[in-house]
């Protein structure tokens, strides 16, 4: 039985949640150790219309590639929305990758932009700078780093300019368009890049769906998705979509992996 908001691209659905949802838990998130924050749908949607519109005005055009180098995060969650929100496509980067190793995945899919999660991650984009000849800006989601836009100002450019161009392009983008970069582990060489399209992804969502695959968390009001797997794994990136477009509630970890099994 379908429980979706029955979209026909990924780059809606954060908005068409919101709408059906509402006020209804979406995301919780530590911040600090133990302490769990809650987002409800409305509070995501809103979250991704700042950022979203912040890219924009930041310059990223319909079909820019833009990379993610960041661990599973709620702010991973936006950014990753906000991009495709705004037509671009996402490039997934794993966030225990090398300098090297980035260089290759963020090169090879001509980013224009990558959105990294702290200092440590943006020393390592502008250690290999001089390889990326096609990327033009470093945001961080936390602090400030050098060489970096933040996400504060990001989100402030957004809320200067309103979201009314990033709903319009979210509206537009067609099953065909590209949705993501993934690239493999790269276990017999450089990784490889496979390029899926929003209706790739819808269409593993609606046969998900018709199996009552994570059946679950929409029927138990109880039900939380604990989410730790990276969101640069197609796996992941999967069940975190799917759980939104039920109406689920993703309990983002912190980040240690010695607390997974205590996590309340």
């Amino acid at each position: 039985m379908n429980r979706t908001v029955a979209g026909k691209t990924i780059a809606d659905l954060v908005f068409r949640a919101a709408e059906e949802y509402g006020d209804r838990p979406a995301a919780r998130w530590q911040s600090v150790p133990d302490t769990w924050e809650q987002f409800s749908f409305r509070d995501l949607a809103e979250r991704v219309d700042e950022f979203g519109a912040g890219l924009i005005d930041l310059g990223l055009g319909v079909g820019d590639r833009v990379a993610v180098l960041a661990s599973t995060r709620l702010d991973w969650s936006v950014a990753h929305l906000a991009i495709v929100a705004a037509a671009g496509v996402h490039v997934s980067v794993y966030p225990t990758n090398s300098p090297d190793e980035c260089a290759w995945v963020v090169g090879n899919s001509e980013a224009r932009g990558i959105v990294c999660e702290n200092a440590e991650q943006v020393a390592k984009i502008v250690a290999v700078r001089d390889q990326l000849p096609a990327l033009e800006w470093i945001a961080v989601l936390e602090g400030d780093a050098g060489g970096a836009i933040s996400a504060d100002e990001i989100r402030r450019r957004g809320r200067e300019a309103g979201a009314d161009e990033l709903r319009r392009r979210a509206a537009a983008v067609d099953p065909t368009d590209p949705y993501v970069f993934m690239y493999t582990s790269g276990t017999t060489g450089p990784p490889k890049g496979c390029v899926l399209s929003h209706g790739n992804y819808r269409a593993i969502m609606t046969a998900n769906d018709s199996l009552d695959a994570l059946d679950g968390i929409t029927t138990d009001k109880d039900m939380v998705l604990y989410l730790f797997l990276p969101l640069a794994h197609a796996f992941a990136l999967l069940f975190q979509l799917m759980t939104f477009d039920r109406g689920g509630v993703i309990a983002y970890w912190g980040g240690d992996t010695t607390r997974i099994v205590g996590a309340r």
